[in-house]
């Protein structure tokens, strides 16, 4: 599960942006049964758009190609934007969050698609083609679901609970996750042969959700149709016994049958830690609490399971080790960290550029 976002004002180019692109991206769903050839067109509008939103929450230049950079043109919509190309490359360059490979992958099936849609003349869609066209804007949904509500998520924040609503109605026609699902059943099945475990998914319902455990006890489940993910630490409720309750990652706990709930992560820090030295003479020679390098968490890892349990975001770990400059336990690489410090400290660099 993510973590909850704030939601900012937006800049009025962005939101302008943006809700544009939802308008183009609800016509297409709405489309894609009755009018398939306008659902492809429309559909990858509304990806491009919200390409480019990033950039032009960035700054309005970055949507622009050439050295004229005016500002009342660009208002009246006279200047010559980016291509799909070039949004993909300045997210990465400029913004330094390269677009996933699967993702550009899919958005390009739908920017061809739509190409010989427009160039060529189509007398109608048969039932194949329309086949093709759902799994296509299948693979692109889930990608611009996953873009704008994780990639993205600060930015569009605004914007998630209509990205929600859209994602919960497509659900519930089964629009897009039976077409996806129903491709990917044979890699599915399998896997299974093979010996994984897949359970229905709690967002897509359909039976993609892979399975697989981390540590005693520590689950990690991961959709292959939907991309939800979570982790989760299954425990007995500590008021009630209650067993199969589980801690979630980012959301500590909270127990179905009472109303029971550890939220702090100190509390959950105390409640998971398995290290039997602690408040023992030996407790100086434990090197947790350790600081997590896969959510920034302060103090968060604990010991659990022969190994090493950030009790905020639930990664497992195999070891921690030390920064070389101030010493705090860490999970990460320490390699550098003389020189340029951990996530807690800025090592000999920052020391001496104090001075």
């Amino acid at each position: 599960m993510s973590k909850p976002a704030t939601a900012k004002a937006p800049l009025p180019d962005f939101e302008n942006l943006v809700r544009n692109g939802i308008d183009f991206l609800e016509k297409a769903i709405l489309q894609l049964n009755s009018d398939p050839k306008y659902s492809v067109i429309n559909f990858y509008t509304a990806v491009e758009i919200f390409l480019k939103a990033p950039l032009v929450c960035e700054h309005w230049t970055l949507v622009v190609i050439g050295k004229e950079l005016s500002r009342k043109k660009y208002e009246e919509g006279d200047f010559l934007s980016v291509s799909f190309e070039e949004s993909c490359a300045r997210l990465g360059a400029t913004l330094n969050k390269p677009l996933r490979s699967s993702a550009k992958e899919a958005f390009d099936k739908i920017r061809k698609h739509r190409n010989r849609i427009v160039h060529f003349y189509h007398k109608g869609i048969d039932g194949q083609q329309l086949d093709a066209i759902k799994l296509e804007q299948a693979q692109a949904w889930f990608e611009l679901n996953r873009f704008v509500t994780e990639t993205w998520r600060e930015q569009f924040a605004p914007f998630l609970i209509e990205f929600h609503r859209m994602e919960r109605n497509l659900i519930e026609s089964n629009q897009y996750a039976q077409v996806k699902y129903n491709n990917l059943k044979p890699k599915i099945e399998g896997l299974k042969i093979r010996g994984k475990t897949f359970e229905n998914c709690p967002k897509c319902k359909t039976n993609a959700c892979l399975v697989e455990q981390e540590a005693p006890h520590l689950m990690h489940y991961d959709c292959m149709v939907c991309f939800y993910s979570e982790k989760q630490v299954q425990i007995n409720c500590p008021a009630c016994g209650n067993p199969e309750q589980y801690v979630v990652a980012y959301d500590g706990f909270s127990c179905d049958k009472c109303e029971c709930q550890i939220v702090a992560q100190s509390d959950l820090f105390d409640f998971l830690d398995q290290n039997r030295t602690r408040g023992t003479k030996n407790h100086l020679d434990s090197n947790t609490p350790a600081n997590c390098d896969e959510c920034q968490g302060y103090h968060t890892v604990c010991e659990y399971q022969g190994g090493y349990l950030c009790t905020n975001c639930l990664s497992y770990f195999g070891y921690v080790d030390s920064c070389q400059w101030c010493n705090e336990p860490m999970t990460g690489d320490t390699e550098h960290t003389y020189t340029n410090g951990c996530e807690h400290c800025e090592g000999y660099i920052g020391y001496s550029a104090d001075d």
